[in-house]
């Protein structure tokens, strides 16, 4: 049976029970509104960053995975020209 890559799926439940359980924390600490307000918008300035970087990793993954097949596509292209098929 074929594999599946499930890799992107484990990220983003582990991205989410992350969310969650940060604002479950920080909602049940016993800190006055102000404090819970001002750590809330930290932690949501510092997850957003944190999301902003993990996107340009993958996207920067996805176009290079984009260039190698571009390039096998190419060269399957040549090939098949050079074998005498037709184009």
């Amino acid at each position: 049976m074929a594999e599946h890559n499930h890799s992107g799926e484990t990220v983003l439940a582990f991205l989410l029970g992350g969310v969650v359980g940060a604002a479950v924390g920080v909602l049940l600490a016993p800190c006055s509104g102000e404090d819970t307000r001002r750590k809330l918008g930290d932690w949501f300035d510092e997850s957003r960053s944190k999301t902003k970087e993990f996107i340009e990793k993958e996207r920067e993954v996805l176009i290079a995975k984009k260039d190698q097949v571009s390039a096998a596509w190419e060269a399957g292209k040549k090939a098949y020209h050079d074998a005498g098929g037709q184009s």
